[in-house]
């Protein structure tokens, strides 16, 4: 496992709970050489910060904003073996590197492989931002499913969000046809976004060949946002790997501003431990998910655990999406919009 400080450095940071079994984008669109950061769990940096990247073995690694070939900026590394044969390397950006979307870059001899989209510079971190959320993207189904997609990215585009989260079922049925052309719209965002597996998504362990784990952490200034896996909870204790993944996040987050939550779905039925971790022990600020296809009601507002506030967005596979606008005050949620063609 990696773990590294959050909350203390004004820079995004993914934490790696298992290394990812798929070898980074290969011609069938899956993970390679190089595993992450990539562009659905990109990195965001000022320049002068640091981020960590996940490869299959050490190489030399630059940020690139332009097509292959182009010339690039050599990063230093910090690398460290982890358990299953995969290499971490901690990345520092210049100083002097320019605010913009880059292209990370993995070279060993005559091997290249390359993450579009995959590290974002920033001049700086603001006080407040907005997010927007998607779900349910369905990618694949009949219908309006593509055009939506693509129409909420850009309405979250034009929105200024600082980034997009992406909960789960992504794909209508988890083939690798349905990610590939996920992907192939997913890039059409200038934008940061964040994914996580939804049900429709577990067709074999494609999600994890085309992004990775479900389960990591990202710092976006002062808040910290956690994203896990409820694809297949039971209400016992299960004492699973995730488990003790979420114990670990918490605390790494504990100093943040506010912390989110985001993930598919949730229930009151889940596995309680987790429950206990999240919504008892340290709780969450704010969980953010879709899966049920509508907003939550009034009474629907927080966990029946605790205090956590719960906003569920509509699907996007419909057209929607929705903002939130993060300061000082908290983490307040927008009316859903729908920004699609009728299906």
């Amino acid at each position: 496992m990696l773990f590294i400080d959050a909350c203390k450095r004004g820079v995004i940071v993914v934490f790696l709970a298992f290394a990812v079994s798929a070898a980074a984008r290969a011609p069938n669109g899956t993970l390679q050489l190089l595993r992450l950061p990539n562009n659905g769990i990109p990195a965001i940096v000022i320049p002068g910060g640091s981020f960590e990247a996940l490869l299959g073995k050490q190489a030399r690694i630059q940020l690139v904003n332009g097509e292959p070939g182009a010339a690039g900026l050599e990063l230093s590394a910090e690398w460290t073996d982890v358990p299953g044969g995969t290499v971490k390397a901690r990345c520092t950006v210049p100083e002097n590197t320019p605010p913009g979307t880059y292209t990370l870059e993995a070279r060993v001899g005559d091997e290249m492989d390359r993450n579009v989209r995959s590290v974002f510079v920033r001049a700086s971190f603001p006080e407040y931002y907005l997010v927007a959320h998607l779900t349910d993207t369905h990618i694949g189904s009949p219908g309006n499913a593509a055009k939506n997609f693509a129409a909420a990215l850009k309405a979250a585009e034009d929105s200024s969000a600082a980034f997009i989260l992406i909960t789960g079922d992504l794909t209508d049925g988890g083939e690798p046809e349905q990610f590939q052309q996920f992907i192939a719209i997913l890039d059409s965002s200038a934008l940061p976004t964040f994914v996580c597996p939804g049900n429709h998504d577990r067709k074999a362990l494609h999600y994890e060949h085309f992004f990775g784990p479900g389960a990591y952490l990202f710092q976006f200034g002062q808040d910290g946002y956690l994203s896990f896996d409820t694809k297949d909870f039971i209400p016992a204790d299960t004492l699973g790997e995730q488990d003790a993944q979420l114990e670990i996040f918490r605390r790494q987050i504990k100093g943040c501003r506010w912390s989110v939550g985001f993930t598919h779905r949730y229930e009151s039925v889940m596995g309680m431990r987790s429950q206990i971790v999240l919504f008892a022990d340290d709780p969450l600020d704010h969980l953010i998910f879709g899966h049920w296809h509508r907003a939550n009601t009034e009474e629907e507002r927080t966990v029946p655990w605790g205090g956590t506030r719960v906003t569920v967005t509509p699907a996007t596979f419909d057209g929607n999406l929705r903002l939130f606008d993060v300061s000082a005050q908290g983490i307040k949620p927008r009316e859903p919009e729908n920004v699609g063609a009728a299906n």
